[in-house]
């Protein structure tokens, strides 16, 4: 650093420090509360988009197929040996189809999977949110059937009571409907859209039912990393030309781009909130720079150039905005870390729920430290704009005005 810019900071710090233009000051001031509230409230709401998305990925991806091999059986030692390779969780026997539950009258379209001991251990997101029953048994029951929660309390149905399973079947006349009866066996609570939309059957009765080929028959493949399944599948297709591979992209690539989409969109949108403020920076540093002009042609007559001046006043305007940057981050961080119970105090004193009619229990958060980054460099890519129009004013006053004012 040269001595040109430590005096420039030197002189810019006795300038802040300065109580002569108390007017200027409220308007400084007013300006950093207003840039520390817009990164604050983006912080926050990008937090909180980045929990919805991620809650989406654990409940959705954690039961779709992230990759089926249409076709293909555990039985193939080259599909067996897919559970050694380093990307994969685990890989098991799968079917799943389309049909309808229908219970005295009640009928709901569903999405039917067919498991069997191959997948013990490999669903943990319907394992783990069983709220009765378990997979062993599911197989064990000879017609068992697992159904979510909301699902089986639209049909009415308990534990051990009969559900009607409707799936259609091609015969030389069209197609015709196949009515299977299944007694409920168990019932899952994932916390998303399944929860009303599946059942989980053995494949075991859907094969002795003839029923395995209304539908995909295959091989599931769970991923660690389920973003990276177009680059697995991509792989795989170039290592087994043969086999027929559907990712969950195909899906719900629609969805997940839809919600990055509106992430992006929001985050702009804020942007717009932060730049707001950060020009707002223009007025408390004109006024600055008006209240300082006989001190700017003090510095010019003493030999200070152009150059300096600007640093100065840039250097100022800069201090003013990293503070309120700073301490927005750091707020919003805080706020974003506690969201869920701050909400949740919000929402006793109203006396209702904002999550009403939704999965979630409560606003999810993930703090990214990408996203911080991002957010304090635009944000301060603003300010330097901002402070560099009254700097380069200040820099090309004229000093002879400036010791007549």
């Amino acid at each position: 650093m040269t001595g040109a810019t430590l005096a420039a900071g030197w002189i810019a710090l006795r300038y802040l420090r300065s109580r002569r233009r108390e007017f200027g000051t409220f308007i400084t001031r007013v300006s950093v509360a207003g840039l520390t509230l817009g990164v604050l409230v983006l912080t926050v709401v990008v937090s909180v988009m980045n929990g919805f998305d991620a809650e989406l990925k654990r409940r959705i991806l954690g039961t779709v197929p992230h990759l089926l091999l249409a076709g293909r059986s555990m039985d193939e030692p080259a599909v067996r040996e897919l559970a050694d390779e380093p990307d994969v969780s685990a890989v098991y026997n799968f079917f799943v189809g389309a049909g309808m539950v229908t219970v005295k009258g009640a009928v709901t379209p569903v999405t039917v999977y067919g498991i069997d001991e191959s997948a013990f251990g490999s669903i943990p997101t319907i394992s783990d949110n069983l709220v009765y029953g378990s997979l062993p048994e599911l197989l064990e029951t000879p017609r068992g059937v697992l159904l979510g929660r909301q699902l089986a309390a639209h049909l009415g149905v308990l534990p051990g009571d009969s559900v009607v399973l409707v799936v259609s079947e091609p015969d030389a006349a069209g197609v015709r409907p196949r009515i299977l009866r299944f007694e409920l066996s168990g019932i899952f609570e994932v916390g998303a859209e399944l929860d009303y939309t599946l059942a989980v059957v053995p494949l075991a009765a859907l094969e002795s039912d003839g029923l395995d080929g209304m539908g995909v028959r295959g091989v599931r493949i769970t991923l660690v990393d389920p973003l990276a399944a177009a680059g697995v599948a991509e792989a795989l297709r170039v290592a087994h030309p043969g086999w027929e591979i559907l990712s969950w992209a195909e899906s719900y690539g629609e969805l997940f781009q839809a919600v990055r989409m509106e992430k992006v969109l929001m985050f702009l949108i804020l942007l717009m909130v932060v730049a707001v403020a950060a020009f707002n920076i223009v007025s408390g540093q004109s006024m600055a720079v008006t209240d300082k002009r006989a001190d700017i042609a003090i510095l010019n007559t003493m030999g200070a150039s152009r150059g300096l001046i600007l640093q100065i006043f840039l250097f100022q305007g800069l201090v003013i905005s990293s503070l309120g940057i700073l301490v927005g981050l750091l707020s919003g961080v805080v706020v974003a870390r506690y969201i869920g119970g701050l909400i949740a105090s919000v929402e006793t004193l109203l006396g209702f729920r904002l999550l009403e009619g939704t999965y979630f229990v409560e606003i999810p958060s993930v703090i990214q430290g990408a996203d911080l980054l991002i957010i304090a460099l635009l944000s301060w890519s603003l300010c330097l704009i901002s402070a560099y129009v009254p700097a380069r004013r200040a820099a090309s006053l004229n000093p002879i005005e400036g010791l007549h004012s």
